[in-house]
């Protein structure tokens, strides 16, 4: 019975390790922390060593986590990149400098350096040039993140070494930068990164280089995979050297011969971390001399040679007082958990997230319940699990609200994921980002109409849902509005034109939940006016290339609810146009499908899109036989390689494309 349980309790770690991992690396959306992970991996090793009979090859104790994704350019490594093995305590560290040293009969000088939180990566040069830049990816073979590397500033594009070399280290984001965007999402409605590391392995992976260029992410280098000199043979040795390379290195790295200077190290940066302009979770210590690494070697995943003293994520115990149920700009309802004053990280802390229903339902969490907190890189403490040993008599189920506690609609939740959200389009605590959207270009143009002014609009309570943007007092706008004159006529003129913008920015402006800017062009044309769309069931959606169940579910919750149909009818009675263009006579593009990649020279996406739909033709999102025209612009990506794979798949550019319409 014993041996049935133990059995069962490593095959659940396997899958909650596989699963976080997923999170981790490949969507960067983490849902514990790394304490928490850790933990989890350490009691799987223990319960694998003392009964190795259920442990297997592919073990996430044995195999290193992959941030590899399906349909990306993968390349394989020229020298394995390896994990790191952790030490959770200073003892543990002791111990690892032990076993060195009676290894090699003497005590080794080790190198100390600060563990940065980012994003693992790899740098291949020849003859001096960068050719190309992998994440760790499986340690084997990694993904292909030349484009985005190549805007990090402090990675030179030109080395003076012409010999075939990879160079390895961290890309991060500085705490600084890391502030700034979430500022930026927040006021986009976006979700927030959780920290600096998230938003650093996010920012790697977009497909479009000015974003990944305006986060303005650095890099610190620390050592090579495949490098053939003989004369670096030391990491003092090679730190020169990469800085003479013109690298980004640690200007707090130190070096060592003993384990007193060493445990001062690591207890002097534990405590000083938060002085730093960038993240980290604890400190690195290699051997220095790289004779004596080939000698000790590697295990299936780390190097023997090296260990990683994690610092403690910062925990304090406190009391839940109460859960309150927020409604963010998007509308999705957060619960916070209102705690007793406590002191964490050195500052006074009073609030936690508690993420979604599936969060409380895991936490088994009750109002009045003693909890232990963390705060380790998050935006706000979280907290990590309930003491129930200590739970008081009086605690009091948690209930997650039905309706949006703002304005009382039916909270609907989000299909195959854990977030409620209010979908009336006039709830006001969405109001203002939605008004921001309904404005902005790619909907309805307004010009003028921008943040601080909806601000102001809404405080007046001259507005408090998108039709009253149509009555406007223009005269009361005079008094606060600078320029008054020019500005009120130009705002006057800008709010008329815009009730003959196209139908699909209409339809964008409305914010229906996950209908973007392409998905409104297809649903268009398709339905051609408000009326059809909103008589349209699931099933008439599903009919439609491109619009899967999620868009189908969300576009059934919007219309089916009275608010949003009161707001659209009051929109028409503006003279705001809900009605489809008419396609050109010649439909020249009738029924066949257009997927573009790479930068064109003469429209943008969005023009492009538009020229497509409006003679008739659709827009793809991938690569499939169901595709007719695969238009190639300037840097293409993966899918130019799999339409070549395709024969019935005709490769176009620009001026095929212009010779195409003009044919037919």
């Amino acid at each position: 019975m014993r041996e049935l349980s133990v059995k069962q309790e490593i095959e659940d770690l396997r899958k909650k390790i596989i699963h976080h991992n997923k999170l981790y690396y490949e969507k960067t959306q983490p849902e514990i922390s790394d304490y928490e992970y850790d933990l989890l991996l350490q009691r799987l090793k223990e319960l694998e060593d003392l009964y190795p009979e259920y442990r297997i090859q592919d073990s996430p104790t044995i195999k290193i986590g992959s941030d590899l994704l399906a349909e990306t350019k993968i390349m394989p490594h020229r020298v394995r990149m390896y994990s790191l093995d952790n030490a959770y305590s200073l003892k543990e560290v002791e111990d690892f400098y032990a076993r060195i040293t009676e290894n090699a009969g003497f005590f080794p000088e080790v190198s100390l350096e600060l563990k940065i939180d980012g994003f693992s990566i790899n740098l291949f040069y020849n003859q001096g040039v960068l050719q190309y830049a992998t994440t760790r990816g499986d340690g084997n073979e990694g993904e292909v993140v030349t484009d985005n590397v190549m805007t990090v500033r402090s990675i030179p594009k030109r080395i003076n070494y012409q010999q075939e070399i990879e160079v390895r280290g961290e890309i991060y984001l500085p705490v600084g930068e890391f502030k700034r965007i979430n500022r930026e999402r927040e006021s986009q409605g976006e979700k927030l990164f959780a920290n600096p590391r998230n938003a650093a392995a996010g920012t790697i992976k977009i497909k479009d280089k000015a974003i990944v260029a305006g986060r303005k992410l650095e890099s610190s280098i620390y050592a090579t995979g495949y490098f053939t000199s003989t004369e670096i043979n030391t990491q003092k040795k090679l730190f020169r050297f990469l800085q003479d390379l013109g690298f980004h290195t640690s200007s707090h790295t130190a070096f060592a011969t003993g384990i007193a200077e060493i445990r001062e190290f690591c207890q002097r940066w534990e405590k000083a971390r938060a002085e730093l302009d960038y993240e980290i979770d604890g400190i690195v210590i290699k051997i220095n001399d790289f004779k004596l690494r080939e000698k000790l070697g590697f295990t299936s995943k780390f190097p023997k040679w090296a260990i990683a003293y994690k610092f403690k994520a910062d925990e304090a115990i406190t009391r839940l007082l109460a859960i309150k149920f927020q409604v963010g700009r998007t509308g999705a309802v957060t619960p916070v958990a209102d705690l007793e004053p406590v002191q964490l990280s050195g500052t006074t802390v009073s609030h936690a997230t508690l993420h979604n229903a599936d969060e409380i339902k895991r936490l088994g969490i009750m109002i009045g319940d003693y909890v232990t907190i963390i705060k380790s890189g998050e935006i706000i403490p979280k907290i990590l699990y309930v003491n129930r040993e200590i739970r008081p008599e009086n605690t009091l189920p948690v209930e997650f609200p039905e309706n949006c506690p703002v304005c009382g609609s039916q909270l609907q939740k989000e299909e195959e994921g854990a977030i409620y959200y209010c979908n009336n389009i006039n709830c006001p605590a969405q109001i203002q980002r939605r008004l921001e959207h309904f404005a902005s270009r790619d909907a309805m143009d307004i010009e003028g109409l921008g943040e601080a002014l909806i601000e102001k609009l809404l405080a007046e309570g001259m507005v408090s849902k998108i039709e009253d943007l149509y009555n406007l007092d223009y005269e009361k706008i005079r008094n606060f509005v600078r320029q008054a004159d020019k500005s009120v006529e130009n705002l006057r003129s800008a709010i008329e034109k815009s009730k003959q913008q196209k139908f699909h920015k209409v339809l964008f402006g409305l914010g229906i939940r996950y209908v973007g800017a392409k998905t409104s062009q297809i649903l268009s044309q398709h339905f051609k006016n408000i009326e059809k769309l909103i008589s349209a069931s699931y099933e008439d959606f599903l009919e439609i290339n491109e619009i899967g169940s999620k868009i189908a579910a969300s576009l059934i919750d919007f219309f089916k609810n009275p608010e949003s149909i009161r707001t659209i009818q009051r929109l028409q009675e503006a003279g705001v146009n809900f009605q489809a263009e008419k396609i050109s006579e010649q439909e020249t593009l009738k029924g066949k499908n257009f997927l573009i990649t790479g930068t064109l020279s003469n429209y943008s996406r969005r023009q492009i899109e538009e020229k497509i739909l409006s003679l008739g033709g659709n827009i793809l999102s991938s690569v499939s036989k169901n595709l007719d025209f695969l238009m190639v612009g300037e840097n293409p990506g993966s899918k130019l390689q799999k339409a070549q794979a395709i024969e019935s798949i005709r490769i176009i550019n620009e001026q095929d494309f212009e010779d195409l319409i003009q044919a037919r």
